[in-house]
């Protein structure tokens, strides 16, 4: 049984957030280096901490808001804490979010299949792809032979979709990260914020918008008598 009071809560919780998001920040230092195996298993390893902060979201929040100070069981967390592909496909399921969460509804269904049948499809492709995920960051970390006695190194691997992958997976720490602090907009609790972590993740997250922001001019560069971006 994994039982903790909402203030222990919140410290794993915000230390959860904190090393998904600096294993992202690791993860896009090994892309832009050619570490494509690496790079693609660190942000793995991103995600399934956001499956571990999302089971104690999930039974936290409201105490966090109401202050709300009895102890609580995160029961996913002792039956899966330790089972990488649940922790994944948490995060894969609530990734599934990330569009309508910037308002893209193109994605959204509207053929003839039942809610029930819709949601147990998508259930079973995130389970494959929890498991399919758990095999790449194995590969991304460990020499190994195929069936047929061919080694596999991560430093042959290709880059593929990593890139975009990477991406994906900071959007989602991200909209975590934007959905605690909308929380916290209406609690009558203190402001706890996670400006850091959204701040680390920025530059993968939205990479255009950060290039953007960090090139714009200084308004008050020339009363200092220096160039725009000095």
């Amino acid at each position: 049984m994994v039982e903790m009071s909402p203030e222990q809560a919140r410290e794993f919780w915000k230390a959860l957030v904190d090393n998904a998001s600096a294993l992202i920040a690791d993860a896009h230092t090994l892309l832009a280096a050619g570490s494509y195996g690496r790079a693609r298993s660190l942000t793995v390893l991103a995600q399934e901490e956001l499956g571990k902060a999302l089971w104690i979201y999930d039974v936290f929040q409201f105490a966090w808001s109401q202050g709300d100070e009895a102890p609580r069981r995160v029961d996913a967390l002792a039956t899966h804490g330790r089972s990488h592909t649940k922790k994944y496909l948490q995060a894969v399921v609530f990734g599934d979010e990330l569009a309508e969460f910037w308002g893209d509804y193109s994605a959204t269904t509207s053929d003839d299949a039942s809610w029930e049948e819709a949601h147990e499809q998508r259930q079973a492709e995130a389970a494959t792809a929890a498991s399919e995920a758990n095999l790449a960051k194995q590969r991304g970390f460990y020499v190994d032979r195929d069936d047929d006695q061919t080694v596999l190194s991560p430093t042959t691997i290709e880059p593929g979709t990593t890139a975009e992958d990477l991406q994906t997976a900071a959007q989602v720490i991200e909209m975590l990260l934007i959905q605690d602090h909308s929380r916290m907009k209406y609690a009558v609790t203190l402001y706890d914020s996670t400006h850091p972590q959204q701040i680390r993740l920025l530059p993968i997250s939205h990479p255009e918008g950060w290039a953007a922001a960090s090139a714009a001019p200084d308004p008050k560069a020339e009363h200092r008598g220096l160039p725009p971006g000095q």
